[in-house]
């Protein structure tokens, strides 16, 4: 396989998906943060998909992409699916979160001015939303190269598929034991990262950052993106102009009171079809496969599985918790002394920590098992990996989302006031950033989990290393084709994780609000 061609088709991939995941963040997020319908429609659809782990989307696009699309097409859309769902979630709340803070003057001036929906969408939704989605794209690169090796290799039970792709060739090079070749895969990969973050990633993070509040800025080198933006902005002005005249005179031509009914069809038209193609796919799995159902009904309440995916969950969350919050204090450390630092320092550091995120997760089990073949604990490798997975949101959430002017005034009076040390810290510095710590905490739970399947199972080349928990349940049952288990697993796995973001979460969320009013 040849690595540049590898390279390349994989960096298609990851920007296929990512232009996908925009898309649908606009599409699902604007109505989420503009209609409490949509809302309370979507919003807990959303919350049980980013839930499903990467694994637990195999039969499904198995059964959606590869056994109805010829040749190629269908494992290539597959590939690029699963990217998508290790990319969009978070895209699509950053979105829904931004549209829905926008101030109520502003919506009411432009219903004032009679801006049409198209209008509406391209002057006030994206312009308002641009943040959001920059800092959030950072996120969902590193999350779909994280997983992009999951994304190229796809296998379930004897159904196996391997695209060409650099964490196909990073995965076939551990399995012949060619260390070399993994290390040389590796560092292509990071070059490649860091071309990426520097060129286009960053640019347009600081270009978004520039916009609002004083924020930090991440290393980047800007002819490239400027070149770009000066060569695209002037079309794609024209074309947005042009969408806005024809909105404009259809609705010249409509009532408001059709216009709203319009609206209303055509909401509901896009919510009918959703779930029709959910009705539909449920419809063509009963006709496909009706012993897997039945069996499925049969022995689905079986005590053995579902007490052996319980006790599963207990160690594998005792795991997640105790690494997140380990990763937790060396952030708040790192952060707090980097901030008293030169601005170059957090740049390089931000850039490093953009390169480490963005690391598929199986590429870490070769790295260190010459270490391990020497007696380090893999278990210690297996804590890594979820590190890996889980900290890198809250060193996003952090680092990316700038101070503002009020945080900014309270480390200038601690420093007219010689505020130093432990009290600085926990009096001044952690309540300043609670607000980002907690949605850091928030979305690298659900990534702690996702690591946790690659930390828990890992075959490489002869070696097998296996850790007991919900993880190498899911692990297990999918490389075996066993449906109901992997379907068993999955199902208690998102029920905890929506039980503890609709609990745990909400009220940390609500304490913070509370108790801080540091950031509005």
């Amino acid at each position: 396989m040849n690595i540049i061609i590898a390279l390349a088709l994989s960096m298609l991939r990851m920007f296929l998906a990512l232009f996908l995941s925009i898309l649908v963040a606009y599409l699902a997020g604007i109505p989420m943060g503009r209609n409490e319908k949509v809302e309370k429609i979507l919003y807990p659809i959303i919350d049980v998909l980013q839930s499903v782990p990467i694994l637990g989307f195999f039969p499904l696009i198995i059964l959606l992409f590869v056994n109805n699309l010829p040749g190629w097409l269908g494992p290539e859309l597959a590939s690029i699916f699963l990217i998508f769902t290790s990319q969009s979630w978070n895209l699509i709340i950053g979105v829904y979160s931004a549209v829905k803070v926008i101030p109520q003057e502003i919506i009411d001036m432009a219903n004032i001015y009679k801006l049409s929906t198209v209008a509406k969408i391209f002057k006030i939704y994206i312009p308002y939303s641009k943040q959001a989605l920059a800092r959030n794209i950072l996120i969902s690169w590193a999350g779909g190269l994280f997983f992009l090796t999951a994304s190229e290799v796809i296998t379930l039970g004897s159904t196996n598929y391997e695209l060409t792709g650099i964490g196909t060739y990073i995965q076939m090079a551990a399995d012949s034991n060619n260390f070399s070749l993994v290390f040389i895969g590796t560092f292509i990969l990071m070059i490649t990262s860091v071309l990426i973050y520097v060129l286009f990633l960053n640019p347009f993070f600081n270009s978004a950052a520039g916009e609002g509040k004083e924020s930090f800025k991440g290393l980047s080198v800007d002819i490239l993106y400027e070149k770009l933006t000066s060569f695209f902005s002037p079309l794609v002005s024209k074309i947005v102009d042009g969408l806005i005249i024809i909105n404009g005179k259809i609705n010249s031509k409509i009532s408001l009171h059709t216009q709203s009914r319009n609206y209303k069809f055509i909401a509901s038209f896009l919510l009918l079809a959703f779930l029709s193609v959910i009705i539909l796919f449920n419809i063509y799995s009963i006709i496909e496969i009706p012993k897997a159902i039945e069996n499925y009904i049969a022995e689905t309440f079986q005590a053995s599985l579902i007490l052996n995916g319980i006790e599963g969950l207990l160690i594998s969350t005792a795991r997640v918790v105790l690494v997140m919050m380990l990763g937790l204090i060396f952030l708040i450390l790192i952060s707090y002394y980097l901030y008293e630092k030169p601005t170059i320092y957090r740049s390089i550091f931000t850039l490093a920590g953009e390169v480490l995120a963005s690391m598929p997760s199986i590429l870490w089990w070769p790295i260190f098992l010459l270490l391990i073949e020497r007696g380090f604990p893999p278990l210690l490798v297996s804590f890594f990996i979820i590190f890996q997975g889980s900290i890198w949101y809250i060193f996003f959430n952090v680092f990316l989302t700038g101070i503002g002017p009020i945080e900014k005034n309270l480390m200038e009076m601690s420093r007219i006031y010689k505020i130093r040390g432990i009290y600085k810290l926990f009096y001044i510095y952690i309540p300043m950033i609670s607000p980002y710590l907690v949605a850091g905490l928030s979305a690298g739970w659900g990534g702690a989990w996702n690591a946790d399947i690659v930390a828990e199972y890992a075959s490489i080349g002869t070696n097998l290393i296996t850790f007991f928990g919900i993880g190498y349940l899911i692990s297990l049952s999918t490389y075996s084709g066993n449906m109901l288990a992997l379907s068993t697993y999955v199902f208690l796995l998102v029920m905890f994780i929506i039980i503890v973001n609709r609990t745990v979460w909400a009220f940390m969320y609500s304490y913070i609000k509370k108790k801080y009013h540091v950031i509005d």
